[in-house]
């Protein structure tokens, strides 16, 4: 049975697509506190459009975290982003076009959601959470002034951005390598063709080959007139 490579890039990255979109909806990171009981007294999640929402808070001495203050507008491109992505997979792809040196823009389209995607993964613990001492990705802190315990852990949204990065990354470089590859070949070829017919066409000296016939003649009836002066003169002398 043969495999086909890129249908399987394929299938993973529209997965990936998916998990990205949904990725923005669900929360990325949970704050609890938990009582010397046992019993959950504040919690809060949060969301890259919502910021922090309380789930519970049955003690108001206790506040929510910081906002992170998250740009809006890089959500909002990377949902964009993903968007044409999807139709670059689903309309424009490799295996499916005549001319591959179009869709190089697209190649770009897709390393840039990467480069979104990894903005997420290593940005958001190292720009937002831990500058404000919300610990990653898990950790669980008594706190015995107030007689609480602390949970910090990250949430599901997050998990999805990691597990997306596996999933559109060998799509994203097979795409790329093969319009490489294609354009590498085509301009090969173009300078080989062009090579050839400059060749062929180069312009007749029509002077130089009238000069050329007119010499050969000419050598060609020598001898035959310096035999036919030598026959005469033989017979003459007979």
């Amino acid at each position: 049975m043969k495999i086909n490579i890129e249908i399987i890039f394929r299938i993973l990255f529209i997965i990936g697509l998916i998990l990205l979109f949904l990725s923005m909806f669900l929360d990325w990171y949970y704050v609890q506190v938990i009582n010397n009981q046992g019993k959950l007294t504040a919690a809060w999640a949060y969301n890259p459009f919502l910021e922090w929402y309380t789930i519970t808070n049955n003690d108001k001495t206790f506040v929510k975290p910081p906002d992170l203050l998250m740009p809006i507008i890089i959500h909002i491109i990377f949902l964009f982003t993903v968007g044409i992505s999807g139709y670059i997979v689903l309309f424009n792809d490799v295996e499916n076009k005549d001319d591959l040196e179009k869709l190089y823009p697209y190649a770009y389209i897709n390393f840039f959601l990467i480069v979104l995607n990894l903005y997420y993964i290593f940005a958001f613990p190292l720009f937002y959470l831990m500058p404000n001492d919300l610990y990653f990705p898990f950790m669980k802190i008594k706190n015995k002034d107030i007689d609480a315990t602390y949970i910090y852990y990250i949430g599901p949204g997050y998990i999805l951005q990691v597990i997306s990065f596996l999933f559109i990354f060998p799509y994203a470089i097979f795409y790329y390598k093969t319009i490489e590859k294609f354009k590498m070949r085509k301009h090969s070829s173009k300078r080989v063709i062009k090579s050839y017919i400059k060749q062929s066409q180069e312009p007749l000296d029509l002077d130089k080959l009238i000069t050329q016939e007119e010499l050969k003649i000419k050598f060609t009836d020598l001898p035959i007139q310096e035999d036919e002066i030598s026959v005469n003169k033989i017979t003459k002398k007979r």
